[in-house]
């Protein structure tokens, strides 16, 4: 394609404006790139400072679609300050952003100017061929289902290794017969788009031409232009289908890198595999073999003893001559065999990741014959009794990815991705739950260890440092705090020392014999396109790529904080660890750190870890005026660098805690993140309103809202520096124009602003806290020591827990509202399938007459003729919530906090009809209720966050230990069923009762804050009588309308709406004078266009009949709104009958 190249110098003595530049830009022809010199310094681009040009590039770049190359590399040297700096930009149009990589020289050629290199990344294959994979979206999972049928017998004389074998041929060969497979071929431009329907609309417009060239008739020629034109809105159509499957998988993990490539994808756009180039003993390494091997050998060294300190092999070797013996534990309910219910839950959380060396999916297991699911169980189970894991599930495919800004020519620039065992992973799955479970009720783990652990998070850790930090500011103290780096953690756990500390923990006979045989004897190969290394051995260290190998890195971590002096304050984040100590005296807070450094040590040797001194970072949080002598603190011989800022868990802590290098990196990669909204803003494949938000919520406002409880501390102008890129993103979502103001922004995507959203996230956090019990974060909101200290000095920042209590009271919102605890959940050896008849859901009650439901339920009601009835139904008015059950010579009302959501009331309803059960001893019992939504949740697999579900699930197995059967029916509501009815008119008398239950999940609490939010929010929209918006939206929603089919009209609607478009406010980019109506002077608005403008009144006679028929007067609302009084494609035919369509 062809790009407009510009050449630019702008003089640093010379004044520009943004006017100049956008006219500028206006000029030149897309796509295109401009590039020079601009002496304008900013830290947006690398620059250790922002000056007022560089202020006016960052707004222009942020207000047009265009995309900086610079990756913040300094590209200029001073020689009279004898510093380096960034004032060298590459600009270019955001199509251009995924086809060019940008690079600069360190070597300047004798000018003070490095060279810039933008290098196309259109690659040419590397490799001829690539692994070929399962096309799963083309299986034929009947034949699959069938093909893949095993009974348990077939495995009965076979070992462990045999019959894994086994099963994986079944497997494997059934999908061969069924599943298709990519050739292994690299296609010149691949696109997941494509499909059948474009290659036959491709067909019927290459057979009309070719009609055409022969009998050039006008009718052949209208054929296939219609054919055409057909072609290509299937393709179109198949673009934007594949692009919004693409857009709906992506979460708020999903990294910016993955979005990348699915772009590339759809584009077409193949970026081939790279090889490495090695050099051996100053040689190219000519085969790709060799160059695997040179990995792996890397990979394997990592892994090697060599690692180990002195003092720690000498320990290890004494300590391992006492073998582990793994008896006993025959009684103990973890050792039971597995169950169906587990499998099924296991099977249920694999995602479709890359197969590993068996090649199997999960989407075949999940697809596979009920007989071939029961083989696999008795399979687990055998491998679970003999305690001998599979060789084949120990081997792994190691892919080498290289890392960011390494070089490519170094083994250790790469980070190994190990693909294992599918079926593996699935049996560690269920392993893993067990010994979760068991650890945790045991209160095994460390309170402060909240990596992987549910209901627990990184911002945790964040909130109780800054809380510390904050007290030791009020209370004049000073604060040292040390990060510690555990150099190749995973690769060197101790595995002797997993297994003793699980013997520690009370876990014996086939659990610890099974993780026994899980560490011994992995091995793996490194694959580069379809070339095998040779097999390498992983000789220390959990497996990376395991499920079972997280939790059995954090048993290890897990005595660590043990020996930690009590006087320290810790955090543990599987393998980041942080202490911190507080004190007026330094000196005091040297000593008692050093101390816990020195156990530290003394514990790292004794379980084979390392702390890296050059990596590890200390502190001193302090805000006393005048020089203050830096800590001394050593670490294995070597003296710890004290920085003034430090990253942690994602943000960055600088010593006075004012997060300002925090938010300006936070800026930089939000705005980058941005270049992927500008690309797809402007293209026709499905890049709508709905798919863009989501981006933007999913890719940008993610990074916003991490750690925003902390950083929220921060001044309020420097987090005001942070608003522009949320403005951007929704201007990019919503294509409104570039000068539409802030608070038409948020009513149209009814977005909050970065400070309500703020204050939302730091409610929920607040709740989901008081709902965990033993949550680590939970002192620090129920610490008031300082309270009153904090209100004295009105100067000093208040850590969050008092900022959300202040900023709670403006919102009229208590803090105080009573949450349910968390129960523990059920074992996952006793989870059993819940009784629950669905079979009345088949039937819509909008077209099934009152009479036969009736009918259908007396039927079922027979079949329960021998237990005892129940009927459960929930109630929410204006002002009561509440439920009721009823039963034989029973019934039972509850009132509900008024804040509880119909399906906790629902829910509760059941509990008490359970609980009344076991009470009662009533033998055999079914509950009908009328709640879809709550018994779907009791009978689902996955782990409910609804406190009053999870405590029906116990309360059904303790009933079922006590000999009680417990069915549930689901039955539809008012239709006549006497029981129904009766429950529903006895939950109504609720609100004529005072409140017992107030204690409700804390999800309950999500709609009640949203609804104090939005209050407050459209109290402010009220006051902007003004905006031109207000008139067509006064009431805040969201608006169904919004969304169109073709991106062009969403954008134009929007503009309308919010009454700025290119053709009445483009002067204000332009710096000129507003646009006056040729026709009566007036000035130019949407309003004057749409309504006023009698130069286009026969026009709006044609396209608004409806309006000059009923003699209904004009209004923006009547045209613009959500309800129309005619159809809004009638505006776009107005205003494309009168030429001004392509100018919105």
């Amino acid at each position: 394609k062809a790009i407009s190249v510009c050449s630019l110098y702008l003089s640093p003595s010379q004044a520009i404006t943004s006017a100049e530049l956008h006219s500028l830009l206006d000029e030149l022809p897309k796509p295109f790139l401009l590039m020079g010199d601009f002496n304008a310094h900013n830290t947006l681009w690398g620059g250790n400072r922002t000056d007022v040009r560089g202020k006016i590039i960052e707004s222009v770049l942020s207000s047009r679609s265009l995309c900086l190359f610079n990756t913040g590399t300094s590209t200029y040297f001073s020689t009279s300050s004898l510093s380096s700096t960034s004032i060298d930009l590459s600009i270019g149009s955001a199509s251009l952003l995924p086809d060019f990589s940008w690079s600069v020289d360190q070597n300047p050629y004798g000018s003070d100017h490095f060279p810039i290199v933008l290098k196309s990344t259109v690659s040419f294959k590397s490799l001829q061929t690539r692994t070929p994979r399962w096309k799963l979206e083309k299986a034929d999972w009947a034949t699959f289902k069938k093909e893949s049928e095993l009974h348990p017998d077939t495995l009965a004389s076979l070992n462990v290794n045999e019959a894994c074998e086994v099963l994986t041929s079944v497997i494997v060969q059934a999908a061969e017969r069924s599943i298709p497979k990519t050739s292994g071929r690299l296609p010149s431009k691949p696109k997941p788009w494509w499909n059948k329907e474009c290659s036959a609309a491709r067909k019927r417009q290459n057979c009309a031409w070719t009609i055409v060239r022969r009998y050039p008739t006008v009718e052949n020629v209208i054929n296939f232009r219609k054919l055409r034109a057909k072609a290509r809105n299937v393709r179109r159509q198949s673009k934007k289908t594949t692009w919004m499957s693409y857009a709906s998988s992506v979460n708020s993990s999903t990294g910016v890198k993955v979005v990348w490539d699915r772009v590339h994808r759809i584009r077409g756009d193949y970026r081939a595999f790279t090889i490495p180039l090695f050099t051996l003993d100053g040689s190219s390494v000519p085969t790709l073999e060799q160059q695997a091997n040179i990995l792996g050998e890397h990979f394997q060294s990592v892994s090697g003893s060599d690692h180990y300190s002195d003092t720690f092999l000498k320990y290890k070797a004494a300590k391992e001559k006492v073998p582990i013996k793994c008896t006993g534990g025959s009684n103990e309910a973890y050792n039971r065999p597995f169950t169906h219910v587990e499998l099924m839950i296991a099977l249920n959380k694999g995602k479709n990741s890359s197969p590993g060396p068996d090649l199997i999916h999960y989407s075949m297991l999940q697809h596979l014959h009920p007989a071939t699911l029961d083989t696999i169980l008795l399979f687990f189970n055998c491998v679970w009794s003999r305690g001998a894991y599979p060789i084949l599930w120990k081997r792994a495919i190691v892919i080498p990815l290289l890392k960011p800004g390494k070089d490519p020519s170094v083994p250790s620039s790469y980070r190994p991705i190990a693909l294992t065992s599918s079926l593996g992973k699935t049996f560690e799955r269920m392993v893993t739950s067990r010994l979760v479970h068991f650890l945790e009720q045991k209160n095994f783990f460390d309170k402060f260890q909240c990596g992987y652990r549910t209901g627990r998070s990184t911002v945790d850790h964040l909130l109780r440092l800054e809380k510390m930090v904050r007290d030791a500011f009020v209370n004049k103290q000073h604060c040292v705090s040390v990060f510690f780096d555990i150099e190749k953690a995973y690769d060197t756990t101790w595995r002797y020392g997993i297994l003793s500390d699980l013997v520690s923990a009370g876990i014996r006979g086939k659990m610890l014999a099974l993780i026994k045989s899980f560490l011994d004897g992995r091995s793996f190969q490194v694959r580069l396109g379809t070339t095998l290394s040779e097999t390498f051995v992983q000789e220390n260290g959990v497996p990376q790529g395991s499920v079972l190998s997280v939790i059995l890195f954090l048993i290890k971590m897990n005595s660590l904080g043990q020996v930690l002096p009590r006087s320290l304050s810790y955090a543990l984040y599987v393998d980041d660890v942080q202490i911190s100590f507080s004190s007026c005296n330094l000196a005091i807070c040297e000593r008692q750190v050093q101390l816990g450094i020195n156990r530290m040590t003394r514990w790292a040797d004794e379980n084979g870890f390392r702390f890296s001194a050059e990596k590890t970072v200390c502190v001193l949080f302090s805000f006393r005026r005048g020089i203050i002598a830096e800590p001394t603190l050593i670490l294995g011989g070597q003296t710890l660098n004290v920085h003034l800022e430090h990253k942690f868990l994602g943000v960055i802590f600088d010593k006075k805690l004012s997060f300002r290098s925090h938010i300006l990196q936070l800026k930089k990669k939000c705005l980058l993140a941005l270049n992927i909204l500008k690309v797809l803003s402007h293209k026709s494949w499905g890049s709508d309103r709905k798919c863009l938000l989501r981006l933007y919520q999913c890719l940008v406002r993610s990074k916003l809202d991490y750690g925003c409880m902390v950083y929220g501390s921060a001044r309020p102008s420097l987090l005001r520096v942070l608003d522009p890129v949320h403005h951007l993103g929704l201007r990019l979502a919503t294509g409104a124009f570039r000068t539409s103001p802030v608070s038409s922004l948020y009513a149209e995507s009814n977005e909050y602003s970065l400070e309500k959203r703020r204050f939302f996230l730091g409610l929920q956090y607040h709740l989901r806290v008081l709902s965990v019990p033993r949550h680590p974060a939970l002192e620090v909101f129920l610490d008031t020591r300082y309270e009153r200290t904090y209100q004295n000095k009105l100067s000093v920042v208040l850590p969050f827990p008092l900022r959300l209590k202040s900023e709670a009271k403006n919102f009229a919102i208590d803090l105080s509202s009573p949450v349910a605890t968390l129960p523990s959940p059920v074992a996952p050896w006793n989870i059993t399938p819940i009784p629950i008849n669905f079979s009345l859901s088949k039937y819509d009650k909008k077209n099934v007459p009152a009479e036969d439901l009736r009918q259908e339920f007396f039927q079922i009601a027979e079949n329960y003729r021998n237990f005892v009835q129940f009927y459960t139904d929930g109630t929410k008015g204006s002002g009561s919530v509440g439920c009721a059950v009823v039963g034989p010579s029973c019934s039972i009302v509850k009132r509900l906090n008024n804040r509880a959501t119909i399906f906790s009331a629902e829910s509760y309803a059941l509990l008490v009809a359970v609980d009344t059960m076991i009470k009662r001893n009533i033998k055999a019992a079914v509950v009908f209720s009328d709640s879809l939504s709550a018994l779907r949740a009791l009978a689902s697999l996955d782990r409910s966050k609804n406190a009053f579900i999870l405590q029906i699930r116990n309360k059904i197995v303790a009933a079922t230990n006590s000999n009680i059967t417990i069915n549930f029916c689901w039955v539809p509501s008012h239709v006549g069923i006497v029981g129904n009815e009766e429950a529903d008119e006895a939950a109504r008398t609720c609100r004529d009762m005072c409140t017992e239950v107030t204690c409700i999940p804390y999800l309950d609490y999500r709609s009640s804050l949203k609804k104090s939010i939005k209050k407050k929010w459209q109290e402010e929209w009220d006051t902007e009588v003004h905006n031109k918006l207000h008139c067509v939206k006064p009431i805040l929603s969201e608006w169904a309308s919004c969304r169109h089919n073709e991106r062009f009209y969403e954008v134009v609607l929007c503009r309308l709406r919010i009454g700025h478009t290119h053709l009445t406010h483009g002067f204000l980019l332009r710096a000129e004078d507003a646009p006056m109506c040729e026709e009566c002077g007036e000035t130019l608005s949407v309003l004057h266009i749409l309504i006023q403008c009698p130069k286009y009144h026969e026009e709006r006679r044609t396209n608004f009949s409806r309006f000059f028929r009923e003699q209904i007067p004009f209004h923006p609302a009547l045209l613009l709104g959500e309800e129309p009084f005619v159809p809004h494609t009638q505006v776009f035919n107005f205003l494309n009958s009168i030429g001004l369509l392509q100018h919105i």
